[in-house]
């Protein structure tokens, strides 16, 4: 017996297995992040190539070429939460996030390398970074605990400013923005109360102590401050109360903008653009006012002047716009959001995401090159918060939205079919109080052509329905010992129902008195009566179920908020004995759990994803934030899923799409042609040679030209298999031809390839 993993444990664990981690899947492990980058907070520009700072990581632009380029976890960010932009003077793109790290990127090199000073103090809790103000060889970082100092050419942060003038010791000031005008550098700031400008002489050794700093209240103290830009020998300040300027001296008011709220404001050498509410206006020198092109489509967060004098600003929901004629869209292809709390993927491999509760975007699909997303604008999708999504029969996807029923979607088609809605109009009751509000679990399919979805507490306690194999709906009460269960599964749940190798429908049951879950032993049967209720009292760590799965073997494993409980004996589960005395990851909280082609578990919990042998008994590797530099996008992962035929693992979290390729790639059912790669082969190599087309639990054989045996592996068991380029004692091989021989496991069946292989 095991004895059951502690959380602390499993955190040694997440550690301890880091360099297993990065072996096990050597010659795979590729990772690539997926995000939606259609919300811009920052926008910087150098000459006619654009650089956004989004919710989503950066990306460049190229008006030109409108090509774009992204920067994600995968390709150096530690952060994908953007906040900031700025470029300095050498041409490097610097970015701030939310949780104060900082990202220099040279774009002749592609290189991004990560500032984390802010990042890593433990003082603060609140350390987003709310811009970026470059001053020749100085970055000032304003956060949102004060102003920090950057040198350039030192690559060294100097003094942080956290304390100004008259405000309390004991407040946390943030900092919108700064600017250098007149030999002293302006911020705006804030204090949770009250908010101000306030200025010091640039060379004043004395920045520390609060009385170097004059503070001005413009307008009120409820007067926050957006912008500080300089423009005609002056210094703007836009903020929620209208515009505001000063030579050094006095500040006054704009005219124009007495009372009407500044989002952003840019700077040429003839005029300060301003942008107000959605609308942009040019001031020039002599302070006349005049509007530029039309409202804005979205909401502005940033603005600025392209080398041509174009206006071009960051907005929510539509990227950059930039106004010639007419405002044009410019955002990287993505999903529409960057939640995905409920992921899959469907037999042809395309990868389907839903938007999740928090985050009403519809949901999208991705078909290895581009993202489509479906909403209630481009579809007839009934509601936008579409919270799960799931693989039905025949190829279907099926969307469950919250509220509104549940969408089916052919897994290859283009389009919604406003006739693949369903809910009240195939005899589903949502709620007591409002019957039209229908929330519907995920589908699974038995092997009668059966498709079973759960209705979230049912006004009529009909909480189970089923779209029979001749194509009629039925709803049905669940009965547990006579009494009806008011409610399945409903938020967290991620897998709701699952179908055994008996085809036994199992579903989770979130009502009180009855929560666990129960087996209906109905062997593909329409039937409400639940022939078994399994619990905490029967073995399972916890009765808060978050999510069930039947594996490969016919276990039932079950995701719960004290770690994972496993069914060995799904046609008697309450029998003593029936559930695994071991219980992995216990005390943890389970989000989520897939099965890969090898039937290995992929959990993903509130702390990272970690690996498991078949039988639950072998951690096999974690991933966490951490271990992974930031490529797994976030700890907190609420959905995986597995491409079986690739092998590559999809791990969804509510700041993007993590994908990891695996080993774990379905087998073929017979033997061709061996692919081998790289071809040729440089050994020793810290990458092994990857052979792909092997049959279940394959064995290999590395053989000279002439027949020689040189090494005997045994393989992971799916279609690829690994040769380091060593011999049976460990030694490089010498350069040469050699021969590639999979072989069956009882050894009726082979495959060949060959490589050549360059010792160095």
């Amino acid at each position: 017996m095991k004895k059951p993993m502690t959380k602390r444990g499993w955190r040694f664990l997440a550690i301890a297995m880091l360099g297993l981690a990065s072996s096990a899947f050597a010659g795979v492990g590729t990772w690539k992040n997926y995000t939606s980058m259609k919300d811009v907070r920052a926008v910087a520009t150098s000459g006619r190539t654009y650089w956004a700072a989004t919710a989503g990581g950066l990306f460049r632009w190229d008006e030109d070429s409108g090509a774009f380029q992204r920067f994600t976890n995968a390709e150096g960010l530690l952060s994908v939460d953007l906040t900031a932009a700025a470029i300095d003077g050498r041409g490097d793109v610097w970015t701030g996030a939310s949780d104060g790290t900082i990202h220099v990127a040279t774009p002749a090199t592609g290189v991004v390398r990560a500032i984390l000073d802010i990042r890593v103090i433990r003082e603060q809790t609140a350390k987003g970074i709310r811009s970026l103000a470059v001053a020749g060889d100085t970055i000032f970082v304003c956060t949102q605990f004060g102003l920090s100092v950057y040198r350039i050419a030192r690559s060294e942060f100097g003094d942080t400013f956290s304390r100004f003038a008259s405000i309390p010791p004991n407040r946390t000031v943030s900092v919108t923005c700064a600017a250098v005008f007149a030999g002293r550098i302006w911020a705006a700031i804030s204090d949770g109360t009250n908010n101000s400008i306030v200025s010091a002489g640039l060379a004043d050794p004395s920045l520390p102590d609060p009385s170097a700093w004059t503070q001005e209240i413009l307008g009120s103290t409820a007067n926050v401050f957006t912008s500080l830009t300089v423009f005609n020998g002056k210094l703007y300040a836009g903020s929620a109360a209208g515009l505001f300027f000063t030579d050094g001296s006095v500040w006054q008011a704009v005219p124009n903008f007495v009372s009407q709220g500044i989002v952003a404001a840019a700077a040429t050498a003839a005029n300060l653009v301003i942008c107000s509410g959605t609308q942009l206006y040019t001031l020039d020198a002599a302070g006349t006012v005049t509007p530029l092109g039309t409202p804005l489509p979205a909401t502005p967060t940033s603005l600025v002047i392209g080398a041509d004098g174009t206006p071009t600003a960051g907005c929510m929901d539509l990227g950059i716009l930039q106004w010639r004629t007419s405002w044009t869209s410019h955002f990287p292809n993505g999903p529409s959001s960057n939640q995905f709390a409920s992921v899959t993927v469907g037999p042809d491999g395309k990868v389907w995401g839903a938007s999740g509760r928090a985050d009403g975007h519809g949901f999208y699909r991705f078909d290895g090159t581009n993202w489509k997303s479906f909403t209630t604008q481009n579809s007839p999708l009934p509601s936008d918060v579409v919270w799960k999504i799931s693989l039905g029969c025949d190829g279907s996807v099926w969307g469950s939205t919250y509220g509104r029923g549940i969408v089916e979607i052919h897994s290859g088609s283009d389009a919604l079919d406003s006739s693949k809605i369903y809910g009240a109009n195939v005899g589903m009751m949502g709620l007591t109080v409002d019957p039209s509000f229908i929330v519907n679990s995920t589908v699974a399919c038995d092997g009668q052509g059966n498709l079973w979805t759960s209705i979230v507490l049912a006004g009529n306690n009909r909480v189970l329905a089923v779209r029979t194999s001749g194509g009629s709906w039925r709803t049905l009460p669940v009965l547990i010992g006579g009494i009806p269960a008011g409610s399945l599964a409903d938020y967290p749940v991620d897998r709701a129902l699952a179908v055994d190798a008996s085809d036994n429908l199992w579903t989770v049951v979130r009502s009180e008195g009855l929560k666990g879950i129960v087996c209906m032993g109905n062997q593909g049967r329409i039937d409400s009566v639940a022939r078994f209720r399994i619990s905490s009292a029967n073995g399972l760590p916890s009765d808060d179920i978050r999510t069930i799965i039947v594996d490969k073997e016919n276990d039932i494993w079950v995701g719960t908020d004290h770690g994972v409980g496993i069914i060995t004996d799904p046609d008697n589960p309450t029998r003593s004995g029936a559930i695994a005395p071991y219980r992995p990851l216990d005390g943890l909280v389970i989000n989520t759990i897939a099965v890969d082609a090898l039937n290995q578990k992929w959990i993903g919990t509130t702390e990272g994803v970690i690996l498991y042998s078949p039988d639950g008994t072998q951690p096999l590797a974690s991933y966490t934030v951490e271990n992974t530099n930031g490529k797994l996008i976030d700890d907190n992962v609420l959905s995986v899923a597995v491409d079986q035929q690739s092998g590559t693992v999809y791990f969804g979290t509510a700041f993007g799409l993590a994908s990891l390729t695996t080993s774990a790639a379905a087998p073929k059912e017979s033997f061709d042609q061996l692919s081998v790669y790289p071809n040729p082969y440089r050994v020793p190599n810290a990458v092994p040679l990857t052979v792909d087309g092997l049959v279940a639990n394959s064995g290999l054989k590395i053989l000279t030209i002439d027949g020689r045996l040189v090494r005997e592996l045994k393989t992971p068991g799916g279609r690829l298999g690994f040769w380091d380029g060593t011999d049976v004692n460990g030694k490089v091989v010498a350069t040469g031809i050699y021969l590639v021989v999979g072989y069956s496991e009882d050894g009726s069946k082979t495959g060949t390839g060959k490589v050549a292989v360059i010792r160095q």
